[in-house]
C-alpha cells in the first residue's frame, strides 16, 4: 500500500470524528500532504472543515454523518428527506409491481393468441430469479467494483446494487442476500468497512462499503 493510500485509509477510518490535518502532516513528513488533500477535495472524496478552530479531514460520507450527529438542523432535514424518499420508494414499488403484472398478462395473452397454447396461464409465468448462481453474481459484482472504485478502491454497496438489480431485476433484499453469501464464501477476496446509508450487518454494525483485495 502506498503512502497516499495509507493517508486516505486513515482519513476514511477516522469515521465521524475525522482526523486533524496537523496530525497527518506530523505522521507523514516526507510527503506533500496539502497536495494530496487538495486532489481528494477537488475529486469530491474528502471534506476539510474546521472543528474547534482546528482543521479536520473527513471522508465525504463520514462528514455527512458528522453533520447529522452534531447539528440538529442537518438531522431534521435528513430525516425529512429520508421520510420523503421512503414514501416515494413505497409508491414506486407499488407502481412497478402493477406494471410487472400487466406486462406478464400481456405476454400470456399474446402467447395464447399466437400459439393457441392450451396450457394453463399460471404455467407460463416467468420463473423466479433463483437461477442466478453465486459465481455469476461474483463476476458482475467485481466488474461493478472495478467500474466505480476511485483511488482508494472503496465503493458504496448501493452503487453496486443499482447496477446488479437493474441487470438481474432483483430486489434490494435479494441483492444483499447475495452479498452476504459472497463475502461468506470468498472472505479472502473482499474487505468491508462500516458506515454508509445501507449495507449488510456484521457483528451489529452496518457495513456499506466494499473493495477487492
Amino acid at each position: 500500500m502506498s503512502l497516499e493510500e495509507k493517508i486516505f485509509q486513515q482519513i476514511f477510518s477516522s469515521g465521524v470524528e475525522g482526523v486533524k490535518k496537523t496530525i497527518l502532516k506530523k505522521e507523514y513528513p516526507d510527503i506533500d500532504i496539502d497536495k494530496n488533500l487538495d486532489y481528494w477535495v477537488n475529486n469530491g472524496e474528502i471534506i476539510i472543515s474546521k472543528k474547534a478552530n482546528t482543521f479536520y479531514c473527513w471522508h465525504k460520507d463520514n462528514y455527512f454523518q458528522y453533520l447529522i450527529n452534531s447539528d440538529p438542523k442537518y438531522k431534521y432535514v435528513y430525516e425529512m428527506l429520508k421520510d420523503l424518499r421512503d414514501s416515494f420508494q413505497s409508491f414506486s414499488t407499488t407502481v412497478d409491481k402493477q406494471v410487472e403484472k400487466l406486462d406478464s398478462r400481456l405476454i400470456l395473452l399474446m402467447d395464447s393468441l399466437l400459439t393457441n397454447n392450451t396450457q394453463k396461464p399460471e404455467a407460463s409465468w416467468p420463473s423466479p430469479v433463483s437461477s442466478l448462481d453465486i459465481d455469476t453474481f461474483k463476476h458482475d459484482f467485481d466488474l461493478s467494483i472495478s467500474k466505480h472504485s476511485g483511488s482508494s478502491g472503496w465503493v458504496e454497496l448501493p452503487t453496486i446494487k443499482n447496477d446488479l438489480c437493474l441487470k438481474y431485476q432483483i430486489t434490494d433484499h435479494q441483492f444483499y442476500n447475495y452479498v452476504e453469501q459472497l463475502v461468506d464464501h470468498f472472505k479472502e477476496d473482499y474487505e468491508l468497512s462500516s458506515g454508509g446509508a445501507e449495507g449488510i450487518i456484521i457483528r451489529g454494525l452496518l457495513h456499506g462499503f466494499v473493495r477487492c483485495l
